[in-house]
Order: structure tokens, then sequence, then C-alpha cells
């Protein structure tokens, strides 16, 4: 069965441009949220077990992963409150281990194409960020001051350093100690501004410890905004890109709740006079 959207994008056209891969490399020990299942990784078949004529040979791999491990987008079905998702939607009279859940599955979901803008929290705030800190509504509105503002279908990503601790797993994750993110006004701005999705470099995009998932339920049950995490947002602060044309769409997994993405930023050659 396929499936086709209508695309509409407002964004000026060039030839010349760079593509930065957003995505954090798969490979086994990764980081992972104790709520999912690690990503593990094994050849089922090496090079020259079995041949064909000529010399030659293939190698082949499994991999196992859960729906939110790794670079992943948040589908509309992930979080619930009272037994709803976004829509109303009653997920629980409608999902099963074998099939998942019916309605809302990360399968329906389009591909994410839209103008993107990057929120560099540790240059806000001119230092690295603590798991005290919170990305909130004055942090968006001073990044924003001089910059071109969201519009309504816009992405926004959020950077807050953590990234850089991307091999450290008890670092990364913040189990212990919480992570920063955006709090619960930096959603509310955001949904303010139209984004249709937003993402961070961490594990799991809002301001933790949260026991509610206050931000989870903001943008997912009740506005439909997807969420994506663990995302490398380094080559894009490298280089002080800001705004670019955002590109990721989650594998058709019919009855899931979250999938693995590649996400890309693609922007114009820097000029001499690009600001920073």
């Amino acid at each position: 069965m396929s499936a086709s959207w209508r695309l509409t994008v407002d964004w000026p056209s060039f030839t010349d441009a760079r593509v930065f891969d957003l995505a954090q490399q798969m490979y086994t020990g990764i980081p992972h949220h104790p709520n999912h299942p690690p990503y593990s990784f094994t050849l089922t078949k090496r090079h020259g077990e079995v041949m064909y004529p000529d010399g030659v040979s293939a190698a082949a791999e499994m991999i196992t992963t859960g729906g939110h491990v790794g670079t992943h987008v948040d589908g509309l079905a992930h979080v619930s409150r009272l037994g709803k998702v976004y829509g109303g939607v009653d997920v629980t009279a409608n999902q099963s281990y074998a099939d998942g859940v019916r309605d809302v599955s990360v399968h329906e979901l389009p591909p994410l194409l839209a103008p993107g803008h990057l929120v560099d929290a540790t240059v806000a705030l001119d230092r690295p960020l603590t798991p005290a800190d919170s990305v909130g509504a004055d942090l968006f509105e001073s990044w924003f001051a001089s910059r071109p503002r969201p519009r309504p279908g816009d992405v926004v990503l959020v950077r807050t350093g953590w990234d850089e601790k991307w091999t450290d797993n008890a670092a990364y994750l913040g189990v212990n100690t919480g992570a920063p993110g955006v709090d619960l006004s930096g959603a509310r701005w955001l949904t303010d501004h139209g984004v249709v999705a937003a993402g961070a470099d961490t594990i799991a995009f809002e301001h933790m410890p949260s026991p509610a998932l206050a931000v989870h339920c903001h943008l997912l049950v009740d506005n439909g905004v997807l969420i994506m995490e663990a995302m490398n947002l380094a080559p894009l602060a490298v280089e002080r890109v800001w705004d670019f044309f955002f590109v990721a769409t989650p594998l058709s997994i019919r009855g899931g709740t979250g999938s693995p993405i590649r996400p890309l930023a693609i922007a114009p050659q820097a000029t001499e006079s690009e600001p920073t």
C-alpha cells in the first residue's frame, strides 16, 4: 500500500549546498533509556562463508533495536494521558503486543520536510549547560530576537551540548543526575509559533527529571507536535548554521510508537558576510 502527501515549501532554491548529518551512529553499546531495549548488531554471514562462482561472496547482518533508541522520532502514539493520545483517540482500546497501536501509528506520519532552526543554548548562555538548566520561553525569545523566527510548519532543534557526552552512557543518560532540556514554558513557546516538530541532542528532549512528562504531553498529546531525540547537532553548531532546510522520515513501522531516523539539514554554502 503506497502513501503520498502534498508538500508546499517556501524555501529559497540553491544549487550549491552543504548537507549536515544530524544522526548519531548506531553501534553496540550506544546509550539507551532504561525504558527501552539496547541496540545490538551481529554479522549473520561473513565473506568467504558462502561462495558464488568466480570467487564472489557476500556478508549480511542482523540488528535489533527499539523504536526509541539512537536518533529517533517519538510518534503520536508514544505518550498518552488518561488513556488518550492526540486527537482524543483511546489508545488503550486499540493496542496489542503483536500489532502495536491501531491508530496514530508512526507509519502514518508524513515525511518531515520543512524550514528548520537551530537554537544553541550553550551559545545563548555563553557556557556549558548543567542538569539544572532548562530551555524555556525566555531563552527562545532572546535567541530569536535577532534571527528569523519560526513560522507555522517549521522545525526547531535545541542543542544543549549533551551530544558531546554521547560516548559516556551514564553522563549522557543523566539517570541519576538529570539532564538539561526544554521546559513547559519552552514547549508552549514552540506550539505558539506553530512548529510541526522539535528535536534535541538529549535522550528525553525535556528537562529531566520530569515525572509526569509534561513537555511530552503538551507537544505530543495536546498539540500533535513530533519530538526527535538523541540528535547530533554539533555539526551545525560548529559551522554556526542556525537556519536550514530540514529533512527526516520515520521507517514505515505499522503499529509503531516511534522510529529511528536519519535527519539531514541542508544549507547554502557559507559566505564571508554570513552572520554568526
